[in-house]
């Protein structure tokens, strides 16, 4: 009809402003959301445990105008009572009615959003802790919360002017009221609409996010950027992360999957951790501490030796002895990287080692001549074969070393991360 098509393009006209103007802009300083109602976790059906993947399983939210649009259409299609035989009554009654579809048109898509957007106490911690690092809780929940009132002003509008239209004594006066609450109805969700384009933005993002199977073993690749975290993430799994020579490459944590005597295993590529305190740290080094904390995760702690991330070693051995003492319970093998560029130092650093060396070693660049040589190592460009013993030496068992361009050492790690595996299954 000529009200739902002149209705229609009112909508489609009001989204194009606010795409324009930006949803703040548009609604002005004075129109703030209807107040938020209390969660709903306590009246939703127990779960159970929480589960990675909720971030995958959101609805898709349609855009705010396509809902209004289909909304009047259908409720303009809303046809007559043919068992009613009074002109009034049944005018009425198609008044009521189609207020009634209206809102029924516009209350389903979002209660659906309610019911899909799940309460951050709902998820996994660890998809809770990406949640407050990417999009943020509040900004989540208020947005989630936003929907519901938007639905529940819509309900209360719609009933309202349905009851009325069932009530009036004319005809005319049924169909004034139908006219005007169409107008209030329509008036009210556009209103607040804008808290649907932001809830459609918000599901795009985290479903980027990444997904995590908490039932399979996983083995996070961490440490400094530029160790060479990624390149290993692609020798040892399906994941092809980025790889650049630039801190913080990897933007995100990225997985992977690798099998393992036909057991499938999953790889995390975390971005790289700077030696500093955690107030300084920033939303990617936090997501990387996120996957540790909350997933049963092992540690690839990746080394470079050769001093060409950026990162120095004193820095990137801090960063371990951080780690391990954070999270002392993860099992851990520390991965030295890039080895192919130090194969005569490392063997010289073998032979001292062989002979006991590393212990002497340590304590001398304890003291004030250690950390003299401290001043001369950053002006050179690789460790001696000494130092490298004393890193090396300091590891203990529980290291290997890997050179993602020749592959030579990939075998030896993949045979350790089967040890992983196989502790898992126990």
């Amino acid at each position: 009809s000529a009200r739902s098509a002149r209705s229609a393009r009112s909508a489609r006209s009001a989204h194009a402003e606010v795409e324009r103007r930006g949803p703040k802009e548009e609604r002005g300083d004075a129109d703030q959301l209807p107040p938020l109602m209390p969660s709903l976790v306590k009246e939703r059906v127990e779960r159970g445990p929480p589960v990675t993947g909720a971030f995958q399983k959101l609805p898709m939210v349609s855009p705010s105008y396509e809902i209004i649009e289909t909304a009047l259409k259908r409720a303009d299609r809303v046809g007559y009572n043919k068992k009613l035989k009074n002109d009034g009554a049944r005018a009425k009654n198609r008044a009521a009615r189609q207020l009634d579809t209206l809102m029924k048109e516009l209350t389903k898509p979002l209660g659906t959003y309610v019911e899909g957007f799940l309460h951050p106490e709902e998820l996994h911690p660890f998809e809770r802790a990406l949640l407050a690092l990417s999009v943020g809780e509040e900004q989540y929940a208020h947005c989630v919360e936003g929907v519901r009132s938007l639905r529940k002003s819509v309900v209360g509008v719609s009933k309202s002017y349905a009851g009325q239209c069932s009530k009036s004594p004319t005809k005319k006066e049924a169909l004034d009221l139908r006219d005007e609450g169409f107008a209030k109805v329509e008036s009210t969700y556009k209103r607040y609409s804008y808290v649907l384009d932001e809830l459609k933005e918000i599901a795009k993002s985290l479903r980027k996010l990444p997904v995590v199977d908490t039932r399979l073993s996983t083995v996070a690749l961490v440490g400094a950027p530029n160790v060479g975290k990624s390149s290993l993430v692609q020798l040892l799994s399906s994941g092809l992360p980025e790889i650049q020579n630039y801190p913080f490459t990897t933007r995100s944590i990225k997985m992977g999957h690798f099998y393992v005597n036909g057991q499938r295993c999953q790889v995390t590529d975390t971005p790289g951790l700077l030696n500093r305190e955690e107030k300084d740290r920033n939303e990617m080094e936090m997501l990387t501490l996120a996957s540790l904390q909350y997933l049963m995760t092992s540690v690839l702690f990746v080394i470079d030796l050769t001093g060409e991330c950026g990162t120095s070693l004193a820095d990137q051995w801090r960063i371990r002895e951080e780690l391990l003492g954070r999270f002392p319970e993860k099992r851990w093998i520390d991965v030295f990287s890039k080895s192919d560029l130090l194969e005569d130092e490392l063997r010289e650093a073998d032979e001292l080692i062989a002979e006991g060396a590393s212990g002497r070693i340590l304590r001398d660049l304890a003291d004030d001549r250690g950390r003299e040589r401290e001043e001369e190592r950053k002006q050179k460009r690789k460790l001696s074969p000494a130092e490298l013993a004393c890193i090396v030496g300091a590891s203990g068992s529980k290291s290997v070393r890997v050179s993602s361009m020749t592959e030579d050492g990939i075998d030896a790690l993949k045979a350790a991360m089967l040890e992983f595996v196989v502790v898992d299954e126990l």
